[in-house]
């Protein structure tokens, strides 16, 4: 590593990461799979914070003060400490979701095999999120997902609806997960006829094979809608909130009607 980042641990053993004055701290946001009345946590997503004078800075400004020559370093950096942390969360079997850029390179996946066996992390516990965005060409982007896979990792789009949401996009991933963007599922929430179209939206990812995952659950409301619609699985603020590594993790089942009263067993009978 560059003078500008350094890996760390701390006196109980979670890992932690410096970039220029910036110290960077995994978490962990559950994500839960809906089974009959109940939300099950099933996974996690890894996110990265960072710290500056003990305020928080927001992902987005950490990486635009990346220089192009270091966006690689610091996302290598970001995911050593997120498997690095995995053992941390204490519970057995999570699935572990991350980001990953789709210009990714193959040194950089050689690299996530390597942070596998050294962490003892199950590759078919590993899920992908590419960035569901205009990205590299076809071809790179191919190329990724054939090399993923050949790692033994499960794929996701993510970020759906966010922009760049194109049948061609879907066919060439071809993703295990879809994931519902937050601000798009929100927004066709608030609007009627937008919120009937997600019915027929999400069975026909399932036609083509997919899981589906909402983000941005927030609301009642939110929740309502998303299993309703069929979504297999959720994530949110209303469930639960990312979490510092080294946290205790909660892995009992939430009851849908203690977060969602309108889910009532009629509702989800007819889902079943």
């Amino acid at each position: 590593m560059t003078a500008d980042f350094s890996f760390n641990i701390d006196e109980v053993g979670i890992a932690y990461g410096r970039f220029q004055e910036l110290r960077l701290k995994s978490c962990y946001q559950p994500l839960f799979r809906v089974e009959d009345d109940n939300l099950v946590p099933f996974a996690v997503e890894a996110l990265v914070i960072a710290f500056t004078a003990g305020k928080a800075v927001p992902a987005t400004s950490l990486f635009e003060r990346a220089e192009k020559s270091e966006r690689e370093a610091l996302e290598r950096l970001c995911r050593v400490l997120h498997m690095r942390n995995y053992a941390n969360i204490g519970v057995d079997g999570l699935e572990l979701f991350f980001n990953a850029d789709p210009a990714m390179s193959d040194v950089d996946v050689e690299h996530l095999e390597w942070l596998f066996i050294e962490n003892a992390i199950p590759p078919g516990l590993v899920v992908c999120e590419i960035t569901e965005g205009a990205g590299p060409g076809r071809e790179r982007v191919a190329a990724l997902v054939r090399r993923v896979r050949q790692a033994g990792m499960r794929v996701a789009l993510d970020d759906f609806g966010a922009g760049h949401s194109t049948p061609a996009r879907l066919r060439l991933i071809k993703p295990d997960i879809v994931k519902i963007d937050a601000v798009w599922f929100q927004k066709a929430v608030a609007d009627d006829e937008a919120r009937g179209l997600l019915p027929g939206l999400f069975s026909h990812f399932h036609d083509l094979g997919c899981r589906v995952l909402v983000e941005g659950i927030e609301t009642a409301e939110h929740l309502e809608t998303a299993v309703s619609a069929g979504g297999d699985f959720v994530q949110g603020f209303l469930i639960a909130r990312p979490a510092l590594a080294g946290t205790i993790f909660d892995d009992a089942p939430v009851a849908l009607a203690s977060l969602a009263p309108a889910l009532g067993q009629g509702q989800l009978a007819e889902r079943r």
